[in-house]
């Protein structure tokens, strides 16, 4: 068995997933992999929640030898792994692209939600270039990145949104969406708890560091707003992407301002006493396969040295 204390053993790591079923996977083997990887963790680390680190944080005392869980984008398979967790009495954090939660809603829904899916088949459109006409101002939405988030930014400001003439196209639904992809809003609410904790990770996953005020504005405001209505409340974000250039002085501002207590990025290191409660660092776990060594391995955080030599060198 490969223990993490030959690995590290100070500080609390943060592992983030995306997936848990990958493509040439056998769903039963796919979850006897996770069965494996929960009870390595159980075995070596203590599995905190979200709200223990948040309460760490503030009062300079993070729980020892923790490990948080985190999953990214809250993808429909999540419903498929829950009772895994569940099992193991392993508390998770779903980090959610309220846009793309918002377009898997069905029924009657609220103006921001509806606002939310609208910019967020803008932002997603795949099809040949559709004008639209945004209170007089004609902009094209399809191949043009440029164009589509002008689009976006007019349709925030513009008096009323749902007067506008949007093109069948961009009804998403209407489209024929294919199979389901994420969580929706009613899914992410039932799943909500101490043990299973709902974070933002923005409306529509854009790197939040390039795009206009405005549009950070809404991607964080709009993200707390629909959360915070369907679980009570929402104190975690996660950048979307969460590398280098993603994040500013901006986007931590803005963050904090929207009521955000906590903010995750994408890189291997330890969350220490003092690390800015605005970039805590994940260890992210790779969108393929893998061995149950290789897991332990990077679980444990055999790249967070690596990182830091890296990181070291380029300076050099």
């Amino acid at each position: 068995m490969i223990g993490h204390s030959t690995i590290l053993n100070a500080g609390l790591r943060a592992i983030l997933f995306h997936h848990f079923f990958f493509g040439g996977d056998n769903s039963a083997d796919a979850r006897e992999r996770l069965k494996r990887q929960c009870d390595w963790l159980c075995r070596n680390f203590n599995l905190v929640t979200l709200g223990e680190v948040q309460r760490g944080l503030a009062t300079g005392t993070l729980p020892p030898n923790g490990l948080l869980v985190t999953i990214d984008d809250a993808k429909i398979e999540i419903l498929n792994v829950l009772d895994i967790f569940q099992s193991f009495d392993v508390p998770i954090s779903i980090f959610a692209c309220v846009g793309w939660s918002a377009r898997e809603s069905s029924g009657p829904v609220s103006p921001e939600i509806a606002l939310a899916t609208l910019v967020t088949n803008i932002q997603w459109y795949q099809g040949p270039p559709l004008a639209l006409d945004i209170e007089g101002q004609l902009l094209r939405i399809g191949g043009d990145g440029d164009q589509r988030a002008r689009a976006i930014d007019l349709i925030l400001n513009c008096a009323d949104w749902t007067k506008l003439d949007v093109p069948q196209e961009l009804d998403w639904k209407r489209q024929g969406k294919g199979p389901r992809v994420c969580c929706s809003i009613d899914e992410l609410s039932d799943m909500a708890s101490e043990r299973v904790a709902i974070g933002g990770h923005s409306v529509t996953h854009i790197k939040l560091a390039t795009a206009s005020l405005q549009r950070l504005d809404y991607e964080v405001g709009a993200t707390q707003k629909i959360l915070t209505d369907a679980i009570g409340r929402c104190q975690s974000f996660a950048y979307p992407y969460g590398m280098d250039g993603t994040h500013n002085v901006n986007t931590y501002r803005v963050i904090r301002e929207a009521g955000f207590e906590l903010a995750f990025l994408t890189h291997s290191d330890l969350i220490s006493a003092g690390t800015d409660r605005f970039k805590l660092p994940r260890i992210s776990m790779p969108d393929r396969a893998m061995s149950h060594a290789e897991f332990c391995l990077r679980a444990g955080g055999a790249g967070i040295p690596y990182r830091k030599l890296k990181s070291l060198l380029s300076v050099g």
